[in-house]
């Protein structure tokens, strides 16, 4: 009896997962319409007029310009004041960005003294903000971005006036 069953199953079962129905996708519709129509095409002959002016081709190179001011930053206009004489204000220019001035700008002590806290703040229309990027005991520095209106920015933080670096508790 087994066997029986075993050999039905082998022959069967293949032609049974051949039989299975598919559910067309609810998009495809059965239609009746032929897929291409047949076209005539009528040929008129007309005269062709010659004509002898000339063309000319003109090519415009859009691009997307820089705001007016945004390499006209002034670092210095906004630099520290560094009262104690063993502290450096030091800025160098980055790649720029979509076109406009980048500029990194670090404070640092040059004497042997390590501080808790180093802090470089932007004073701005809103404020006074912490744009510190990288801080340890001697030094803080800040990437800044100039603006269209000729004023750097940082993060958000447009229209900066006056950068002070502030450096607390050095022994």
């Amino acid at each position: 009896m087994l066997v029986q069953l075993f050999i039905l199953s082998i022959f069967f079962v293949p032609q049974l997962k051949a039989c299975v129905a598919t559910i067309p996708p609810e998009e495809v519709y059965i239609t009746t319409t032929e897929a291409i129509s047949p076209t005539t095409t009528k040929a008129i002959s007309e005269p062709v007029e010659e004509t002898t002016e000339a063309t000319t081709e003109m090519t415009t190179e859009v691009t997307t310009a820089a705001g007016a001011g945004c390499g006209m930053c002034d670092i210095y206009a906004i630099a520290p004041e560094m009262p104690d004489p063993d502290t450096d204000f030091d800025t160098s220019p980055r790649d720029p960005v979509d076109g406009c001035q980048q500029t990194h700008v670090q404070c640092t002590r040059d004497d042997p003294l390590f501080c808790d806290s180093v802090v470089m703040t932007a004073v701005n229309a809103d404020g006074t903000h912490d744009v510190s990027v990288n801080s340890a005991q001697t030094f803080v520095d800040s990437t800044l971005l100039c603006g269209d209106d000729g004023l750097y920015s940082f993060n958000g933080i447009m229209g900066i006036t006056q950068l002070i670096c502030t450096f607390t508790k050095c022994e």
